[in-house]
């Protein structure tokens, strides 16, 4: 009993073996192959790649001690962690060894350093969900970004450009009133884009819990972390590397990120989207907005 209530997944899980049924026995031996990929895995996801029912997942997920299925992903996801390799540290980018003098290197160490986690974030991403994330973007009546404290230049990155690109994109930075409201308000069929970076800002979690709550919204995740605070709120969650943390957040596998999404968006309908574009692009000519505006920003 004590194994259940206490010990890891895999312990529960060999623990309360003897006591399973044929179905159980097949989801567990399924799970244990499988757990690796499995971080963001659904319900529904779950039960249809393990060929049983989403009722036998849960009776499973009960049976081996846990209070439901986002309990069990949680669990999960720690199993996942623990038995990861060791995240690379500095020393693999040689920025405490002899190859670099400071600080005259600083330039190449840090570049050097962003584009492997860059290398690093493009082999953890799953296509799929990319794409699943870009079609719930398509399709949402309203969209809300959060990021909080540091984490907020993704989110105005992420929202100048959406913003262009399609209507009802609104930036939510604190837990104060007015954001409140803003969450209240949110329609049916939004979506809700959360960038966390350590040391994870309390305000992201609670404005994300809220939402959550009111479920009107999908929500997409980008944190570092499957462990990350946000990663059990989220619908799509994207693991973006962080291989040194100092004063200054490490931006640039996000911003890649960002980039990725907003023109997968841009392909999904380019003659609509183009429409809004060319309206922004007359709008800043004939405000003069920018000092050299000879750029055509569309395809035409």
């Amino acid at each position: 009993m004590a194994e259940k209530k206490n010990g890891t997944l895999m312990g529960r899980i060999a623990a309360a073996s003897d006591t399973f049924t044929p179905k159980r026995s097949s989801l567990a031996k399924y799970i244990v192959d499988n757990y690796r990929r499995l971080a963001y895995c659904t319900l529904t996801e779950m039960a249809h790649d393990s060929g049983v029912s989403e009722t036998t997942i849960l009776r499973f997920v009960a049976s081996i001690g846990y209070s439901g299925f986002p309990d069990f992903m949680v669990a999960l996801r720690k199993e996942i962690e623990k038995n990861a390799p060791a995240a690379p540290s500095m020393d693999l980018f040689d920025l405490k060894q002899k190859n670099y003098r400071f600080p005259e290197d600083a330039c190449r160490a840090i570049f050097t350093l962003e584009i492997e986690v860059i290398k690093d974030m493009l082999n953890k991403i799953d296509m799929s969900r990319h794409e699943q994330a870009v079609d719930l973007l398509y399709r949402a009546e309203s969209v809300a970004i959060i990021g909080c404290g540091a984490n907020s230049c993704c989110t105005h990155a992420l929202a100048y450009a959406l913003q262009i690109m399609r209507p009802n994109v609104k930036v939510i930075e604190k837990a104060d009133i007015t954001d409140g409201n803003a969450i209240q308000d949110l329609p049916k069929n939004s979506v809700c884009v959360a960038f966390s970076t350590p040391r994870y800002p309390k305000n992201t979690q609670f404005l994300l819990e809220k939402i959550k709550e009111q479920g009107n919204s999908k929500i997409i995740g980008f944190s570092d972390s499957i462990l990350s605070p946000i990663a059990p709120l989220c619908d799509i969650f994207f693991e973006i590397p962080v291989k040194y943390i100092t004063f200054i957040d490490s931006n640039a596998a996000f911003m890649v990120m960002i980039h990725s999404i907003l023109f997968a968006l841009y392909l999904k309908d380019k003659k609509k989207i183009n429409r809004r574009i060319r309206a922004y692009d007359d709008y800043s000519k004939e405000c003069r907005y920018y000092v050299s505006d000879s750029l055509n920003l569309i395809e035409f």
